[in-house]
């Protein structure tokens, strides 16, 4: 995640629709990348590992699509500063979410892929 987000921050266009496509399609490719290494090796740990990062990139989707859904006051302004991190702080509580067992998704997928995983 922490490349995902140097890599969001290097493209200078931090409130741009390309830019969340970018870092999206990152997030999926290194989701993408991780499922691979861990069926090529036969480890079950990143498999978990895997499928737990999984939630986490859903879940921050979930929560930055309902904070669409919240009216935004004028009364202050929003600064690119204070947008990024909204952002990044949506992003670990995803993570932290996911890592206490979240909504269970990463776990029903855990138990879907392992048993396949050893055949």
């Amino acid at each position: 995640m922490i490349n995902s987000i140097n890599k969001y921050v290097n493209n200078n266009s931090y409130s741009s629709i390309d830019s969340k496509n970018k870092l999206e399609e990152t997030q999926q490719s290194d989701f993408e990348k991780m499922l691979e290494k861990a069926v090529a090796n036969g480890d079950e740990k990143k498999l978990k590992n895997a499928c737990q990062k999984f939630e986490a990139i859903f879940i921050n989707m979930m929560f930055s699509q309902m904070k669409k859904t919240v009216q935004k006051t004028s009364l202050f302004g929003e600064s690119q500063a204070e947008e990024m991190y909204d952002e990044m702080l949506t992003e670990k509580y995803s993570e932290e979410l996911s890592k206490r067992n979240g909504i269970g998704l990463g776990d029903i997928m855990y138990k879907q892929l392992i048993k396949n995983f050893n055949k």
